[in-house]
């Protein structure tokens, strides 16, 4: 399942699943708050890291944000621009690998949306991203991870789960948690009639112990980990983990 996240056959076939018209509508609903937590100010700059097809940076470029949105994914980035054209909205759209991608404290904040973290299979890597991050983000600049939890997964994992679509498709996913419960490995099946997709992709999961002390490695101050961006605590009823981290300075 190495590098996944590179074939854009995948993002073709499932990307219209995973950000479809309900995820851009709740990420445009979470924008406000989230702008209001990280004490964003129109003409801030943010990065948008793993950003996709937009369904954060285009809010945040509509609340006079100056937006950096970066992906691996041509398939993904060109819905993106085609998005912001449609708008008029100035985004800078990058395609970059988020291991090598850094600008010297070109940044305000920087976000890393719905488990783009956490994608690769060297644990040395992910430092390495945290560290292009901690470069990027200007001194007293705010990092923001939206992860699945070890302990939501523990709590909520189902060995297979199916999701019907109104137009008849079938959506079979089998997670599985590896490594010791490290890893969730997952694998899709989309049926449409007599024509079966598969395809199967890992992603690093961490506990909240884990990510603190992977966040205070990289030399950010933690500042929350949280269930959400109302302050709600994280515990094993959460559905997503939310870490807060800044820059010093």
């Amino acid at each position: 399942m190495s590098d996944w996240y590179s074939n854009e056959d995948f993002w073709r076939t499932f990307g219209p699943l995973m950000f479809g018209e309900q995820q851009f509508t709740e990420a445009a609903a979470q924008v406000p708050r989230l702008i209001e937590r990280l004490g964003l100010k129109p003409g801030n700059a943010v990065l948008d890291l793993g950003c996709g097809p937009g369904r954060h940076a285009l809010p945040l470029a509509r609340a006079g944000l100056e937006v950096t949105a970066i992906d691996t994914s041509a398939e993904l980035l060109d819905q993106l621009r085609r998005s912001a054209a449609l708008e008029t909205l100035e985004i800078e759209v990058l395609q970059a690998d988020m291991r090598d991608f850094c600008l010297a404290e070109a940044y305000d904040a920087v976000l890393v949306m719905w488990t783009s973290f956490g994608y690769f299979e060297d644990e040395a890597e992910h430092a390495r991203v945290l560290q292009n991050i901690v470069r990027s983000l200007r001194p007293g600049g705010l990092l923001l991870l939206d992860l699945v939890g070890l302990e939501t997964l523990c709590r909520s994992l189902e060995p297979v789960h199916l999701t019907e679509y109104e137009d008849g498709r079938l959506l079979i996913e089998r997670p599985l948690l590896i490594e010791h419960n490290t890893r969730l490995e997952n694998e899709w099946l989309l049926i449409d009639g007599d024509q079966v997709a598969r395809a199967g992709f890992s992603h690093r999961v961490w506990s909240a112990g884990e990510i603190a002390r992977l966040i205070e490695a990289a030399g950010l101050e933690l500042e929350a980990i949280d269930a959400d961006l109302e302050h709600t605590p994280y515990d094993f009823e959460a559905e997503r983990m939310l870490v807060i981290a800044r820059k010093p300075g």
